[in-house]
């Protein structure tokens, strides 16, 4: 027995995913921190705390300034009801400061997966896990320890 989402159910949770993509794309690797104002409600609110989209934007630039190069990659995607869920992968260069460890200039790579609810084509909260503990682990390591990179965030688009 199969079931088929109304269409417009459908769309709006292709919609969801597309903006979580675009965020992903335009703010996180290419640093356009003026789409979050496109994004995110004025009322977003991040790990439960009110932010709004200045929120998001000194977050990718404190990490922008730690990690040159920094892009993020997103995998799998699931998406029900306002609930979108992305999987993703982040790599980059330590040039600044991250996590009280100074620039190393080693390249990194880690996963997250982030947790969006959307309401009326805005983000209005975020609940993420990212792999800080890998980071760290790649940039405290002897070079002959350094843990290899993350795998991509890789799967069925859906």
């Amino acid at each position: 027995m199969s079931t088929v989402a109304p269409e417009g159910v459908a769309s709006v949770q292709e919609a969801n995913k597309a903006l979580a993509r675009r965020w992903f794309d335009q703010g996180w690797s290419r640093g356009e921190l003026d789409v979050a104002d496109l994004i995110f409600a004025p009322e977003f609110r991040l790990g439960g705390r009110p932010v709004g989209p200045e929120g998001p934007r000194e977050s990718v630039r404190l990490r922008r300034a730690a990690f040159a190069g920094l892009t993020v990659e997103v995998g799998l995607q699931v998406a029900e009801g306002p609930w979108v869920a992305s999987w993703y992968t982040t790599r980059g260069t330590h040039v600044g400061e991250f996590a009280g460890v100074p620039p190393t200039g080693r390249a990194i790579s880690s996963e997250g997966i982030q947790l969006w609810r959307v309401e009326n084509g805005l983000v209005v909260e975020d609940r993420n896990v990212f792999d800080v503990q890998r980071v760290l682990s790649q940039l405290r390591a002897q070079d002959r320890d350094t843990p290899g990179p993350a795998p991509f965030a890789t799967g069925p688009r859906g």
